[in-house]
């Protein structure tokens, strides 16, 4: 049976972008992926959720195909108390999975009023990216 692919759905789309900003060879090939990229499943954990993210095989993917995980962006929302974080996991050069979670409380139904930040502050620390990354 065919797996459903689906579209990003707008908190997805989001947090993505802003996981993928910066001027970095690595994510400006997937910021090329994110533009591709579909869900192919989501699971709802009670305090957050997974959603599985597929490419097209041809897609073209990071050199030497490393796997590593991208979470320094952090939310906030009107009916959130203690905040909410992401993680975008990357297995073998390609965008493979995005987890949302909250802090200590239930994921809401609809996420109101979200606010994207860095953990490092207003601007993203690219310093610390490229350890991660080289």
């Amino acid at each position: 049976m065919a797996t459903k692919m689906t579209a990003l759905t707008s908190l997805e789309a989001q947090v993505i972008q802003m996981l993928l900003e910066g001027e970095n060879a690595v994510l400006a090939i997937l910021r090329q992926q994110a533009g591709q990229v579909r869900a192919s499943s989501r699971k709802m954990t009670g305090v957050g959720f997974f959603t599985d993210l597929a490419l097209d095989p041809q897609a073209v993917r990071v050199a030497g195909c490393p796997s590593f995980r991208l979470g320094d962006v952090n939310g906030t929302a009107a009916n959130v108390r203690h905040g909410l974080g992401f993680l975008l996991y990357v297995k073998e050069g390609v965008l493979r999975q995005l987890e949302g979670y909250t802090y200590d409380e239930p994921w809401p139904d609809v996420v109101r009023g979200l606010v994207l930040t860095y953990a490092g502050g207003a601007n993203r620390n690219l310093d610390g990216l490229q350890r991660l990354l080289h």
